[in-house]
């Protein structure tokens, strides 16, 4: 088994679990589609991924003899990767502290920059996607889904 399909088979795993166990969240009357239908949504899709990647390392097993030649392209940078994970448990940690808006927008900039292009001419850019993040997800959690966004204690 290939790395790629022993992750797709995790992944299908853990939305089995996770799709199991949203359905034990008992629902009140009054809620029309339940609170498990929306995370059942995501698990369907990530599922649906999942066999996707399974599909398409399989297919590129049997396409191709496997080379012993050094991959193309350049090497694996894993300072990103580390640094993105880095940003995503303070903006977590931060959460608590400034609330949900500062912590989103501190956080999508902070990760833009990071691993994106670093220059002061994409800044302007960068602010305003941040900003449009918040504002998206405030409306579309406390607006439409009526599903309140963590308070901080400064804010």
């Amino acid at each position: 088994m290939r790395r790629d399909t022993g992750i797709g088979i995790g992944l299908l795993v853990f939305c089995a679990v996770l799709y199991w166990q949203a359905g034990r969240v008992s629902a009140p009357p009054f809620v029309p589609i339940g609170p498990a239908f929306y995370p059942r949504a995501v698990l369907i899709l990530l599922a649906g991924l999942a066999l996707w990647l399974i599909a398409e390392d399989l297919l590129r097993g049997r396409a191709a003899a496997r080379k012993a030649a050094k991959p193309a392209g350049p090497a694996p940078n894993y300072r990103k990767a580390l640094l993105g994970f880095g940003l995503f448990l303070a903006y977590i940690a931060g959460m608590s502290l400034v609330g949900y808006p500062v912590a989103t927008f501190l956080f999508v900039l902070a990760l833009s920059w990071a691993i994106g292009p670093r220059s002061v001419r994409e800044l302007p850019k960068l602010v305003a996607i941040a900003a449009a993040t918040v504002l998206a997800t405030y409306l579309v959690f406390e607006k439409y889904l009526y599903v309140f966004l963590p308070q901080g204690r400064l804010f």
